[in-house]
């Protein structure tokens, strides 16, 4: 059995003091809340892209898409357009507005459009939605080092976690970004290098993709039927999964946001949003090559100890990459788990201070709340990771379960539904809201997410495809939000704060 060596040591460890040092060294150009919090608004558009583009492709991404391409073809690919839309629509409109408005915490609009109690409940249903979400991703990354690690999957996602924590509370969203940066770039490299040893091994990339071709795996689009009630596999289904994903995760998840905040003006940080999503299809690309790739590769070569099919990219790169270039990988898979959990910490230490339990005073005593939230949000994480992997085990029993890409899309939808719902109401009305229909339709959202992450196991099958959980649950959230019910004295004068 191949086995890590210390030249893969060497550029692991040489990553790891990279990252360390830059989020140090950007940590000291600011430590007050509105530095912690949005780096004085002043970071460039490229830092904002790297760091938005290295959050999106998480471990889910970097162990989960090559699974979808090993045991199948490129139809994945097929969310990337309506995740196109969605983005270009945000864009547009959305992460402008908020720039306009001036807000700190995604979850201020919410205040001008509803009430303080609607952007309380909304701040609190994030955090709980963003620790599952990120709790899944970290479990995703524990498959993966477990495997070169011989620890259990308990024990590895207690140590991704911990590190996670390092940098994050010293540093804020500055040091989040710049290492972001950083991340963002080894990940790529770590694909690439996946890419070329599959290729080298096989004798050029030509073979297997003549291959895969003739074997209809390189196919993206499923025209008949357009729409499927209980797969994502038509592209129309597909569509509208990664349309309302979108608008949910990159307009109401203030780990999306935040880095769109920082950027120097709303245009600034609508066109790194538009620009990510444009290069989110050569990049979901490498993925499927790299699954595909594997795919050919081992209809001979062996997989006998292997424990799981998920744990293919990981297993390849142990034992069949040279030393360094193995390292290089295992560098790029720890950069994507670092890089989804980094943001997720400072995020909801973020929004906890700011939105749901503002202290009475800012400066320093801020400063302190958020490193102290951080530490216990990612004690959260962990606790997360370790039901999610529990969750993960239940579906699988019996067969049919969600791969691990579905799984961890699927996972947002518990929360973001409603939270799509009540902040859609704000952007489409501007007269404001009732605090009581506000946060009425955010524990309706979550119930009926809930409901739909749970009822394959509830009801012994999928009844309903994972791609249409937001938009019916921000569908019923959005009309609840928009019930007159009892306006505020406000509201009743004329008030408005909303778009």
């Amino acid at each position: 059995m191949s086995g890590l060596t210390a030249a893969d040591f060497s550029v692991m460890a040489a990553y790891a003091i990279a990252v360390v040092s830059i989020g140090v060294v950007a940590s000291r150009r600011g430590a007050g809340k509105e530095d912690l919090l949005l780096a004085a608004r002043r970071v460039p558009t490229w830092a904002v892209l790297l760091s938005m583009i290295a959050t999106e492709l998480s471990a889910a991404t970097f162990i989960g898409v090559p699974v979808v391409a090993f045991h199948g073809n490129w139809s994945y690919l097929q969310l990337a357009f309506g995740a196109l839309a969605g983005k270009f629509v945000l864009g547009a409109y959305v992460i402008p507005l908020y720039h306009r408005r001036g807000i700190v915490t995604v979850y201020e609009f919410l205040e001008a459009s509803s009430g303080k109690a609607t952007r309380r409940a909304a701040a609190g249903a994030f955090a709980g939605g963003r620790i599952l979400a990120s709790g899944v991703r970290l479990f995703i990354a524990a498959l993966a080092f477990s495997l070169v690690t011989g620890l259990s999957i308990e024990a590895t996602i207690v140590v991704c976690g911990a590190l996670a924590l390092a940098y994050t509370a010293v540093g804020g969203i500055r040091s989040v970004i710049y290492t972001d940066a950083l991340q963002g770039a080894v990940f790529l490299v770590a694909a690439i290098a996946l890419v070329l040893g599959v290729s080298a091994i096989e004798g050029g990339a030509a073979s297997w993709l003549s291959w895969a071709h003739a074997e209809d795996k390189t196919d993206v689009f499923t025209w008949a039927p357009l729409f499927e009630l209980t797969s994502t596999t038509g592209f129309g289904t597909a569509f509208v999964g990664g349309f309302f994903l979108t608008l949910a995760t990159h307009a109401t998840d203030h780990d999306m946001v935040q880095r769109l905040l920082t950027a120097r003006s709303g245009r600034a940080g609508g066109g790194a949003l538009a620009l990510s999503g444009l290069l989110n299809f050569p990049l979901s690309l490498l993925f499927l090559m790299i699954g595909t790739g594997l795919a050919h590769f081992y209809l001979e070569a062996s997989t006998q100890g292997l424990a799981s099919p998920d744990q293919i990219v990981p297993w390849f790169a142990l034992h069949e990459l040279p030393a360094g270039v193995r390292g290089l990988v295992f560098a790029g898979l720890f950069a994507a788990a670092m890089s989804s959990l980094d943001s997720a910490v400072c995020a909801i230490a973020a929004t906890w201070v700011s939105d749901v339990f503002p202290g009475r005073s800012g400066g320093d005593d801020a400063t302190r709340r958020m490193r102290r939230v951080s530490v216990a949000v990612g004690v959260l994480l962990i606790a997360a990771a370790l039901l999610m992997a529990r969750v993960h085990a239940s579906l699988q029993d019996g067969g049919g379960g969600p791969s691990l890409i579905e799984f961890a899309l699927s996972s947002m939808s518990i929360l973001y539904g409603g939270l799509l719902g009540v902040f859609a109401r704000g952007w489409w009305f501007a007269r404001k809201g009732n605090d009581v229909a506000g946060v009425a339709a955010l524990v309706c959202g979550g119930v009926i997410g809930l409901f739909l992450f749970l009822h394959p196991t509830l009801l012994g099958g999928t009844r309903l495809a994972w791609t249409y959980w937001i938009p019916l649950s921000a569908s019923i959230t959005f009309a609840i939000a928009c019930f007159p019910g009892l306006r505020s004295d406000r509201s009743r004068r004329g008030d408005t704060g909303g778009s």
